[in-house]
């Protein structure tokens, strides 16, 4: 069904059109009493409008002056040649939905963000927006162990109605979103650029996954290529639209702990996950913990009982997602408890690789050690 908006969505949809920071957006927008009269005295109040583009900019460099000259002009251009209409068509076939403050259904927590995103680019499920998130981020790099938090976690989130959102980046990113559409849970994506230019291009995929099965989102038109300065201020929406940011794992300069401080600066939980002290990729989580900016966090409940009185349990891996040795040890172990040296003996593995195993089972949820070096299923 073909969307309709109001003026006041037009005038925004209609800003959307050109590279404007959302700063000097709401600048922008603050020169009149409502969105809708940019668009019916633009040509009126053109002189101001250019001052308030030039403002700030290198000092009225040439450079700077010349690019202000050619964002009014392509306004003007485009509102001669009415190219509103057209567009808000061509988002119509291809179902792309556009939310603004004006907006019914835009979600209220973004409105506490300083510069809240005027437009938000929606294709797949937008009732999504409405449901209990929790922000899961951390490095690009992610080690076998923060591949294995980010799974566990996400998965137990999932089975407890929570809304992953994530910003479709490399590694901790990419795993969370595949974990909550692998376990049949919902995911929202925020990305840096629009819908036609996903980043990374290997995601384009499981960007198309989320479409069909959770929500992408953008307050950037389609076409708009992505840029350095995008991805930071793509944060701040993962922050506004979460009850509580999840950092699995990351470094010291990790771009997750942006994602902490626009967290923070809206009053919203912040969860970290310990990890080896001697891991460079555990250097940012881990400063959190011990600098009280981020709760340690050692399983998904502890960030469900922060949110919700009753907690569901995580239902285990199931086996056949389990590698050949793994399964061969829960196979042993479904018969009754064993002490490490019954296991060594029933496995035929070796101590130390039977350790390094069991050690990733325990991380998985499935296997729990017991006092006299015994192991039992959970």
């Amino acid at each position: 069904m073909e969307k309709t908006y109001t003026q006041n969505e037009k005038a925004l949809i209609f800003l959307s059109l050109f590279d404007i920071v959302p700063q000097k957006e709401i600048e922008l927008l603050s020169l009149f009493e409502s969105p809708s009269e940019l668009l019916e005295t633009f040509f009126e109040r053109e002189k101001e409008i250019n001052a308030l583009f030039s403002k700030g900019m290198r000092n009225g460099s040439k450079a700077a002056n010349r690019e202000t000259h050619k964002t009014v002009e392509q306004m003007k251009d485009a509102l001669n040649e009415n190219l509103l209409s057209s567009y808000i068509k061509n988002l119509n076939s291809k179902n792309i939905f556009v939310l603004t403050p004006y907006s019914e259904n835009y979600p209220k927590k973004l409105l506490e963000l300083d510069f809240p995103p005027q437009t938000l680019f929606c294709l797949g499920d937008v009732s999504l927006l409405g449901t209990d998130c929790i922000g899961v981020v951390g490095t690009r790099t992610p080690t076998p162990y923060g591949k294995i938090v980010t799974e566990k976690f996400t998965r137990g989130l999932c089975e407890n109605n929570f809304t992953i959102v994530s910003g479709l980046a490399a590694g901790v990113d990419t795993i969370a979103h595949r974990t909550a559409l692998d376990n049949s849970g919902k995911t929202i994506a925020v990305l840096g650029g629009g819908f036609e230019h996903i980043f990374p291009s290997f995601n384009i995929e499981l960007a198309k996954r989320i479409s069909n099965e959770g929500l992408l989102i953008s307050e950037y038109r389609p076409s708009f290529v992505p840029a350095q300065y995008t991805f930071p201020l793509r944060n701040r929406i993962i922050a506004g639209l979460s009850l509580g940011i999840l950092i699995t794992e990351a470094g010291e300069r990790s771009g997750a702990l942006h994602t902490k401080e626009f967290a923070l600066e809206l009053g919203r939980e912040v969860f970290a996950v310990p990890g080896n002290i001697n891991s460079l990729m555990s250097k940012g989580t881990n400063r959190l913990i011990r600098s009280a900016q981020g709760a340690c966090v050692l399983d998904f409940e502890d960030i469900v009982c922060v949110f919700r009185q009753n907690i569901v349990k995580s239902s285990t891996v199931k086996l056949s997602q389990l590698s050949f040795d793994d399964q061969k040890i829960v196979s042993v172990l479904e018969r009754s408890e064993k002490t490490i040296e019954e296991l060594t003996e029933e496995t035929g593995f070796p101590i130390q690789k039977l350790n390094a195993l069991l050690t990733m089972l325990e991380i998985k949820g499935l296997v729990k050690q017991l006092p006299g070096n015994t192991y039992v299923l959970i």
